[in-house]
């Protein structure tokens, strides 16, 4: 709205006290096109800007052709230092958008990193404390990575590491949240009840048995994960008490001899020993 004001207003004042008084009115136009549409927005205000000079010098008493000519090359002039700004402008908004993936998410897996996952799970249970619903956190972790790193190398284990970032973005909803937790852990978010969590970690825990990276010999090398399941509000009544859950039952998996994933069968207010449902 405000680009086709200013574009209106200098028409106006063209027709009005005639082209040679107003060639400077038409860089707020120009500077708002390439501000907010970027190359396209400087086109459409030269274009605007062309035709509109090369119409009233057409019209006008005398027409003639330097007239034109010098509307012409102005018109072009314009349009260079759009194309100009509205390239700069793009490259600041894609640096600016970068930069703020770069706070929200891990650099090495692509998932959201630990500080986007605390602040989204507080909202997500504040929503489900105001309107109901139900929260399941998943909480993976890999089967003895550090052994995988000590015997293949670090360059291995990130590698590893990217390609997991891939295949749980790919196997996760839009709508939920995955995020490196730390180190070789992941906490994935979901709307839903445990049913629902189980059978996307169950998802996972075969999606990764997949996942292979070359190593030192020409061989193949990969790893196994271990789950746990917790679900808010049953199994908790906040959300440092789910995580908690999540990490009891992870730890049931570890202990039940990895690999797997468990589910957590207390309530909120209870510690009970949660219980595999996976063999």
């Amino acid at each position: 709205m405000a680009l086709a004001a200013a574009l209106l207003a200098g028409s106006a004042l063209v027709v009005l006290t005639g082209p040679g008084y107003v060639w400077p009115l038409f860089l707020f136009p120009l500077l708002l096109g390439a501000l907010f549409f970027f190359e396209l927005g400087s086109l459409v205000v030269t274009v605007w800007l062309g035709n509109l000079l090369v119409l009233y010098h057409s019209f006008a008493a005398p027409a003639t052709p330097e007239a034109v000519r010098q509307a012409l090359l102005g018109t072009a002039l314009f349009f260079i230092a759009g194309l100009v700004l509205g390239r700069v402008q793009r490259r600041h908004r894609d640096e600016r958008r970068e930069l703020a993936a770069s706070t929200l998410t891990d650099r090495l897996t692509g998932l959201y990193n630990y500080g986007t996952f605390v602040d989204y799970l507080h909202n997500e249970v504040t929503k489900v404390d105001r309107y109901g619903g139900e929260l399941s956190l998943l909480m993976l972790d890999l089967d003895h990575f550090k052994q995988f790193n000590d015997r293949y190398g670090h360059e291995a284990g990130n590698e590893l590491l990217r390609r997991l970032g891939g295949t749980i973005r790919a196997l996760v909803r839009e709508a939920d949240i995955a995020a490196r937790y730390g180190g070789e852990e992941f906490a994935v978010l979901i709307r839903g009840d445990e049913t629902h969590g189980y059978e996307l970690a169950e998802r996972l825990r075969r999606a990764v048995e997949t996942v292979a990276v070359d190593v030192r010999g020409g061989e193949r090398a990969a790893v196994t994960i271990s789950a746990g399941v917790a679900m808010y509000p049953s199994a908790a009544s906040g959300e440092a008490e789910l995580i908690e859950a999540a990490d009891a039952a992870l730890y049931e998996s570890k202990r039940r001899g990895r690999n797997r994933v468990t589910v957590f069968t207390g309530v909120s207010g209870e510690r009970e020993l949660p219980a595999s449902l996976s063999a």
